[in-house]
């Protein structure tokens, strides 16, 4: 009887465990998983079952590192937050699968993602074709956001400017440059790039913060 006991009073531990550690990690780490979030929480998961299993092992050895794992969730998050290129290499870039109506090929071989697929998704947003998608792009978390013509305020799904870094990616598919971007931000009034937090191109001005 005492085993069970035990055992009921370690998954009390583990349940409020887990909701503390989750609540510290954020709520991003909640909604929006990374395949660095998902390996915290495979590791932690693997510490947590340990745990509750081996009788003989102490609760609190497994608190230890689950906490340092949150802590340096957190520590990694922060770094994400300041510099886009290390949020690049941990969250992964999104890659746009249909542009004006046009299927990227080669992007979807990439990324192994198959005809299919696509076909699946642009009627889930009661479209039928891709020509009647402005933009198709495949998320950093693997989901597929469509943006049908009709109802597309911009002309590129990225922004041009993030975090005060000039997306020069964005600006080829527009068949623009930085020198471009630059001249129309001195006709917005705004010298520095490293002002602006975040600007789109809309289809008729540009949007910036």
């Amino acid at each position: 009887m005492q085993e069970y006991i035990t055992l009921m009073i370690k998954c009390l531990v583990v349940y409020f465990v887990i909701i503390i550690a989750l609540r510290i990690m954020g709520k991003r780490e909640v909604g929006e998983l990374s395949v660095f979030d998902i390996v915290i929480y495979l590791v932690m998961s693997e510490l947590l079952a340990i745990s509750i299993t081996e009788s003989h092992e102490s609760i609190l050895k497994s608190l230890v590192p689950i906490f340092t794992l949150a802590v340096l969730q957190i520590i990694i998050s922060w770094i994400l937050l300041k510099s886009k290129k290390v949020r690049d290499i941990f969250d992964g870039k999104s890659v746009i699968l249909i542009h004006n109506g046009h299927i990227n090929q080669d992007a979807m071989r990439k990324n192994r993602y198959n005809i299919d697929d696509l076909m699946s998704q642009i009627r889930s947003h009661d479209l039928c074709t891709p020509d009647e998608v402005a933009f198709a792009v495949l998320e950093n978390n693997g989901q597929l956001s469509v943006l049908p013509k009709k109802s597309c305020k911009v002309k590129h799904p990225d922004p041009l400017i993030s975090d005060g870094i000039i997306n020069k990616k964005a600006l080829k598919d527009l068949h623009r440059d930085s020198e471009w971007l630059k001249a129309c931000m001195k006709e917005e009034g705004i010298q520095d790039v490293k002002d602006i937090f975040f600007m789109h191109l809309a289809k008729k001005c540009f949007f910036y913060h």
